[in-house]
């Protein structure tokens, strides 16, 4: 994997002044200008990875620095751990000659102790949860404040560390670590605080969906176990703040800045970006920046530190300038690091400091000293040194999202920015410059996004090609708009310099504001598409990597292609396709039930991949469950694709996440009552049906939808007659059939006097799987109906300790008497009914936790808990 580094002055690797466009900590090396970087010099053929100068390769050290990460990764993904160590070993000895390849055994070990290592660093979870707590008691709590962290929308989290409940009989410890979230907070307290308040905690609980982000588990390797809200309107006693301590001092510049800030969005947006107090940028600012690929700028990262280094490399340049002999004495490469590391550090300590902002500017000191020893390799040497160096200080930080996608961009860049270079390498002057520049620029965007690309498709869903809004929008940022609000933030501090930050800050937030109204533009002219695609399964995610390994080589050799690696990597690329494309071929049909909580959305399978989709899960004004849970779930491993949707009824907890389906997802109809959302879903629902070519058809008793080989929808309820006029009266009773045998019953969130209609027309409602009508409600509760429905299986979508108590006690032992086996999401997670064609028995999977009692008839088979997380 590498050669020796070089101790030659070989050619530089990266000149011109390329941005780092996508989220990439990586990048900050690239920020200055005419760095001539040592290149290692051409190794002994067939002795390591790398066959040319350009194209640096890994050495040993480095390969074991791989293996101790893929040992801490195997923790949560075992099989793909292991699978990714094979692909290394396999790699080792395709690429690296017989005299240099590291020893097999020194590299399993190397991720045996990762694996250990990890899991000694995990924290254990508590034993279960107190009384009160179950029974959602609001209890006096105090605590220290460990961090507190403003989100946008005007939100505050709090991170709160030995924590003391009193329920009334005595205050009782809670181990580890709890989030305390707060609305329109008036006060942003500091590190070390005390703080006294009457809330409502729950343990901290994720969706249960295979193949998505694990909430638990990133609050977990965090240490906390709980979250809480305010229960009452009585404000939070603090203890007194520290002002004269360096927590403090932020907290007082954090304040100044807001203070001499416009109370615009470009404010908020400067304020955000020299504070990293994201709290005044409401969700359509962020919704945008998201769409057009942008949210990265917005939250501290390495492309920020990459933006204050490249402050350091103007200084140096200045200096330059005024003092021509100081470069005789000092180069201009040394002079960069040495005004940019003060830079760095200032800048890591005013921005909260975030974990991603801390992790970056470890990057940039590994960096910096080895471009002041004269080091050649600096880009990967430097980056395996900060990897090495964070993963011993905080191994389960690699299931971070942000160090993730840094690591990816810089290998990326690392490998395939050379061969662009080409674009940008010419000495131009003017025009001609200002050309190579750019090209630089899209080149360096270019590598980045590749890298990345399998990440971000994996952890969202999402794709934006929208590369040609940054060559605007990051130059400004990183050239005017920081630089501008650092020194506006700086001349805060001082009375007498306060107009003049206040000039600063309010022409930095105008600036702001422009490339806000120059994305609104671009928004609306549709310049800033962003499209849902499939997400890929890990076994392409390894694929991947060893084929951009594979053409970084190839491009570069002088020796012939390694066919063994460009082979295993198509297979690992295409094989989860070829299985995905098997399973779907089976004659089954299948009814899943999602996990999203205090909501409903249900996927009916069908032979050949076909897919519908009853109701789509709730969310809020800043939460979409739709895009956060529905559509990744479907895009696991299939394309973004639905024959229909059944919409049940309007309400809240089963439509908010249909705009994001219809605007994002092929999807070629939509059936209702003939009732649709109101409010903000609706607002957003009519403007993602105009266009979209999907069909609207209401729907009554009596009706069916043929969904296909052989399967239909039949409509129960409501029929034409029906003189309900709320929307639960009025949900569609849909009952899933197949070659006339009665698979499930999903009858909405139906009440009382819906069953009863259904009920005294003598509707035939029997089914072997029946959803709860309204979550286990009793307001839905009906004996007849059970009698009638005569289920072997019964789920219930619920929220974990959701505020109604659902599903009701007695409605759970009504359904449990019938002799059907009971399952929720709080409990169980998804679960997945199927059925064989040809007469084959009903089968039921939950992702984990079994039903305790369940009819013999029934096969049940525990999923288990895995699969990529996101962040």
């Amino acid at each position: 994997m590498g050669g020796s580094g070089g101790k030659g002055k070989g050619k530089a690797l990266y000149k011109g002044f390329p941005f780092p466009l996508p989220p990439a900590a990586g990048c900050i090396l690239l920020l200055f200008l005419n760095l001539s970087v040592p290149g290692n010099g051409r190794g002994v053929k067939g002795a390591c990875w790398t066959y040319d100068e350009s194209l640096p390769g890994l050495l040993p050290w480095q390969t074991y620095v791989l293996a101790f990460t893929v040992g801490v990764f195997a923790i949560r993904f075992t099989v793909a751990g292991v699978a990714a160590l094979l692909l290394l070993l396999v790699a080792e000895g395709v690429l690296r000659g017989r005299e240099c390849r590291v020893p097999v055994l020194a590299v399993a070990l190397c991720a045996v102790f990762g694996f250990a290592y990890a899991t000694q660093r995990t924290p254990g979870l508590p034993d279960g949860m107190p009384g009160w707590m179950a029974a959602r008691q609001a209890v006096v709590l105090e605590g220290t404040v460990d961090r507190a962290e403003p989100r946008p929308g005007r939100r505050l989290r709090v991170i709160l560390d030995k924590v003391r409940a009193d329920a009334g009989q005595g205050g009782e410890p809670l181990p580890g670590k709890m989030a305390w979230f707060i609305r329109n907070p008036d006060y942003v307290p500091l590190p070390g605080q005390r703080v006294r308040t009457v809330s409502r905690v729950v343990p901290v609980h994720g969706f249960g969906n295979p193949g998505l982000w694990d909430y638990r588990w990133y609050w977990r390797r965090q240490g906390v176990f709980w979250r809480a809200w305010p229960a009452s309107r009585e404000k939070p006693v603090w203890s007194a703040r520290p002002e004269s301590s360096l927590a403090g001092m932020r907290g007082r510049l954090r304040e100044l800045v807001a203070d001499h800030l416009p109370q615009t969005q470009g404010g908020a947006m400067v304020l955000a970006l020299t504070t990293g107090d994201r709290s005044r940028l409401d969700m359509a600012t962020m919704d945008a920046t998201r769409g057009a690929g942008l949210a990265h700028t917005l939250a501290l990262s390495g492309l920020h530190v990459g933006f204050v280094a490249a402050m350091g490399w103007g200084l140096a340049y200045l200096a330059g300038l005024l003092w021509p002999g100081l470069l005789l004495r000092v180069p201009r490469p040394k002079l960069a690091v040495l005004l940019a590391a003060p830079l760095v550090l200032a800048y890591a300590w005013l921005g909260q400091p975030s974990a991603s902002l801390v992790r970056a500017s470890v990057m940039f000191g590994f960096w910096g000293v080895l471009l002041l020893q004269g080091r050649g390799r600096v880009l990967m040497d430097g980056l395996f040194f900060a990897l090495a160096a964070i993963v011993f200080v905080s191994p389960l930080s690699l299931f971070d999202l942000g160090l993730q996608m840094s690591l990816a961009a810089v290998a990326g860049i690392g490998l395939l920015y050379p061969f662009f270079r080409f674009l940008f390498a010419t000495r131009r002057r003017g025009v001609g410059r200002v050309f190579s520049w750019a090209a630089g620029t899209l080149a360096v965007s270019v590598c980045a996004t590749l890298a990345i690309m399998p990440l971000v498709s994996w952890y969202f869903g999402t794709f934006s090609p929208n590369l040609l809004l940054n060559l605007v929008w990051l130059p400004v940022l990183g050239l005017a708009i920081m630089p501008l609000g650092l020194l506006g933030a700086l001349l805060t501090g001082f009375g007498w310099t306060a107009r003049a930050a206040g000039l600063l800050l309010g022409l930095a937030a105008r600036l702001a504001d422009g490339l806000l109204w120059l994305l609104d533009a671009a928004r609306s002219s549709g310049l800033t598409p962003v499209f849902a695609v499939l997400r890929p399964l890990w076994p392409e995610m390894l694929g991947f990597a060893l084929l951009l390994v594979t053409a970084a080589v190839c491009l570069r050799s002088t020796r012939r292609v390694p066919a063994l690696l460009a082979g295993l990597g198509f297979v690992l690329l295409v094989a989860p396709h070829v299985f995905v494309m098997a399973e779907d071929s089976r004659d089954r049909v299948g009814l899943t039930m999602l996990d999203v909580g205090l909501g409903q959305s249900l996927v009916v399978s069908l032979p050949g991949g076909r897919r519908w989709l009853v109701d789509a899960g709730g969310g809020s004004a800043t939460y979409d469950l739709g895009e956060a849970v529905v559509g990744p779930s479907l895009a696991l491993g299939r394309p973004p694709r639905l024959d229909g949707i059944f919409l049940s009824h309007p309400d809240v907890d089963h439509s908010h996440g249909l705009p994001y389906l219809i605007e994002r997802f092929e999807v070629r109809a939509l059936y209702t009552n003939g009732m649709l959302p109101r409010g903000l879903t609706g607002e957003r629902l009519d403007r993602a049906l105009p266009g979209s070519g999907v069909k609207v058809s209401a729907l009554a008793a009596g009706d069916a939808v043929d969904l296909s080989s052989g399967a239909r929808m039949a409509v129960l309820h409501p029929d034409a007659e029906f003189a309900g006029a709320r929307a639960n009266e009025r949900s569609l009773v849909l009952r899933l059939e197949r070659e006339g045998r009665a698979l499930a019953l999903l009858p909405g969130d139906v009440e009382t006097s819906g069953i009863r209609a259904m009920l005294d027309r003598g509707a035939d409602m029997a089914a072997e799987v029946l959803v709860l009508p309204h979550h286990g409600s009793r307001r839905s509760f009906d004996s007849d109906f059970y009698a009638g429905v005569r289920p072997k299986a019964v789920l219930c979508s619920n929220g974990f300790m959701n505020r109604y108590g659902f599903p009701d006690p007695g409605v759970v032992e009504a359904a449990s008497a019938a002799g059907a086996g009971v399952y929720s999401t709080a409990r169980n997670g998804r679960v997945v009914c199927s059925w064989d064609g040809g007469g084959g028995p009903l089968e039921v999977r939950p992702m984990r936790d079994p039903c305790q009692e369940c009819p013999s008839d029934i096969e049940v088979r525990v999923e288990g808990e895995s699969g990529p997380e996101t962040e």
